[in-house]
């Protein structure tokens, strides 16, 4: 199957094809992420951050799981493995998003793959008629906001999109929108069950594999520590400090995939994972006045609000429901 194959087999980032047919299905985040410890040196963060991930492809992974995770739950036989299966599939859907919107856009090619995310999923997805007055309740605004943000690709120059046919052209029906659509990429998100009985079981599995929330705070607040002391590092060297600027990049990009686990994955009221998600808030807001890129912040605020719906559906009422506080980013 060719890399945009709509039918190619929904196992975003898990591994080779052995893997994809029998293995588990590994979070996204964390098949990337752990490829590097908590105590990494300068080469490993600098070779990190020259290894940019598909992007397109986490992109068309997003939208494949959001979607599929719905169809699944409208037309699958047994509810209990179903619900399962809706919720992993979403929950992957999310870990894909982040995975685009926190690496930062080095090409065109990470531009595409944001502009396109951002069309879907969150709250009004597509803009407003003009003629229709805007009517949105502040938390509702502020979450758009956030979505917004999330995905800018930043100040990066975007190219023209496809032109306009001719009067003598033909494949109309074809024409393409825009360079990299996921509309067209994908299969539509209505119609029948893409997954097989073993896939949906399988997919169920996902959730067993919870991460250890404790673990990942401190691996958020290791990363951010060590970003922060190679980019003063970076400030004081009389030498060329590229390889130090370029290693603290890779360490916040390491802090905002475990940040974004953490936003993901659901908790029981009164756990650990519950606690650790309360203690994240605070370290999301006190990067609200550094440096940090806006789309890495936001990012993580997006993903508090996005991560509820799957959460209700998995363990209505006991699973924790964060609205928080967030502090206006500087």
């Amino acid at each position: 199957m060719t890399e945009h194959d709509p039918q190619r087999p929904i196992t975003p980032h898990d591994g080779d094809a052995h893997d994809r047919r029998i293995g588990p299905i590994r979070d996204p985040l964390a098949s990337i992420s752990e490829a590097i410890g908590d105590d990494p040196t300068i080469a490993e963060l600098v070779a990190l951050r020259a290894s940019a991930p598909d992007l397109k492809e986490a992109a068309r992974d997003a939208k494949r799981c959001a979607d599929e995770g719905t169809r699944v739950q409208l037309g699958g036989p047994h509810p209990h493995i179903v619900c399962n299966a809706s919720v992993a599939l979403k929950l992957a859907g999310l870990s894909c998003a982040a995975l685009v919107a926190i690496w930062p856009s080095d090409s065109l090619q990470e531009a595409e793959a944001k502009l396109a995310l951002a069309e879907h999923g969150g709250p009004y997805g597509a803009d407003t008629d003009r003629d229709t007055a805007a009517m949105l309740e502040p938390d509702t605004a502020i979450r758009i906001r956030h979505k917004r943000a999330a995905f800018d690709p930043g100040s990066l120059m975007l190219q023209p999109g496809p032109v306009a046919p001719t009067s003598g052209d033909r494949g109309l029906a074809t024409w393409p929108l825009k360079r990299f659509d996921l509309v067209d990429l994908t299969p539509q998100s209505g119609g029948e069950v893409l997954l097989s009985s073993r896939q949906i079981a399988r997919w169920g599995a996902f959730l067993t594999a919870e991460p250890d929330f404790e673990k990942l705070e401190a691996r958020v607040e290791t990363m951010i520590t060590t970003a922060d002391r190679l980019k003063a590092l970076a400030r004081q060297t009389i030498e060329d400090a590229t390889h130090l600027r370029r290693a603290s990049e890779a360490a916040l990009i390491l802090a905002y995939l475990a940040a974004a686990q953490i936003a993901i994955w659901p908790a029981f009221k009164g756990s650990t994972g519950a606690a650790v998600k309360q203690r994240l808030v605070k370290i999301i807001n006190d990067r609200a006045s550094r440096n940090d890129p806006l789309p890495m912040q936001a990012t993580i605020r997006h993903l508090y609000s996005e991560a509820i719906w799957p959460a209700k559906q998995w363990r209505y009422g006991v699973t924790i429901e964060l609205e928080p506080d967030w502090l206006p980013i500087v």
